[in-house]
C-alpha cells in the first residue's frame, strides 16, 4: 500500500500537536499565526491551515477577536471523550480479535512487558499507545481507527502530565492482562468488555486529576 505524503500543513499540525501534548503550548496559549510561521520558517498560509486542522481535531478553539487558543477541556469534556473512547475501542478490539495473528499477539505481549518496566511517563505513553494500536489494527476499519486516534490526541496532554498514571500502572497492567487473556482465547466479546472497563477506569483517574486541578485553582 502506497502511503500518501503529508502536506506541509499536516506536518506543521503534527509539530504543534506535539508541543501541545508535551506542555510547550499549555492550555489557553494563543497560537499567533505570524510568530509560529516565523518559528517554523514557513509562510502563514500552511500555518493557518495547520491551526484549522487542530481546530477540527478539537485541540484548538478559534475566536473572532482572540484568534486561535489551545483548548482547555472541562471534566464534562473528559467524560464525553472517554465515553466515546470506550465504545469505539471496544468495537475495534471486538472486530480485531477475529483477525488477530500470532505475531501481533506476541508483539502486544512484549509491549505489555515493556510498559510494566517503564520508569517515566513518556515511555509509558509510547508503550501504552503501541499496545492498544496493535490490538485494534486488525479491525480493518480505517475510519474507526482514525476516530480513536483523534480522541486520544485530544486528551494526551493531560495523560502526559498526570502523575497518578505512574502509581496506577499496576492496576492498568492488570487490566491489560485481562484484555490480553481474552485475545489469547479468541474471545472477542470478553475482549470488548475488558477494554470497555479499562477505558472507563482510565477516564475516572483522569477526571479525578482534572477535578483536583480545578479545585486547587479556586
Amino acid at each position: 500500500m502506497t502511503l500518501k505524503p503529508q502536506s506541509t500543513a499536516e506536518m506543521l499540525a503534527g509539530s504543534l500537536r506535539k508541543m501541545i501534548n508535551n506542555g510547550s503550548l499549555p492550555d489557553g496559549s494563543r497560537l499567533v499565526e505570524r510568530d509560529l510561521a516565523s518559528q517554523f520558517a514557513v509562510s502563514r498560509v500552511p500555518m493557518r491551515e495547520a491551526i484549522r486542522l487542530l481546530e477540527q481535531e478539537g485541540m484548538v478553539d478559534i475566536f473572532r477577536n482572540r484568534g486561535a487558543v489551545v483548548r482547555t477541556l472541562s471534566v464534562e469534556d473528559i467524560a464525553e471523550i472517554y465515553e466515546l473512547r470506550a465504545l469505539l475501542e471496544g468495537e475495534a478490539i471486538f472486530n480485531s480479535v477475529q483477525n488477530m495473528d500470532a505475531e501481533t499477539l506476541a508483539r502486544a505481549e512484549l509491549t505489555h512487558t515493556l510498559l510494566g518496566n517503564a520508569e517515566d511517563a513518556d515511555r509509558q505513553g509510547e508503550h501504552n499507545r503501541e499496545f492498544h494500536g496493535l490490538l485494534y489494527r486488525g479491525c480493518q476499519n480505517k475510519r474507526l481507527l482514525a476516530m480513536i486516534d483523534e480522541l486520544r490526541n485530544q486528551i494526551e496532554r493531560y495523560e502526559h502530565f498526570q502523575h497518578r498514571l505512574l502509581s496506577a500502572t499496576q492496576a492498568f497492567q492488570h487490566e491489560h492482562e485481562l484484555i490480553l487473556n481474552a485475545c489469547r482465547e479468541g474471545n472477542a466479546e470478553a475482549a470488548r468488555q475488558e477494554t470497555f472497563r479499562h477505558i472507563e477506569s482510565a477516564g475516572r483517574v483522569l477526571k479525578d486529576f482534572i477535578s483536583k486541578g480545578i479545585s486547587a485553582q479556586k
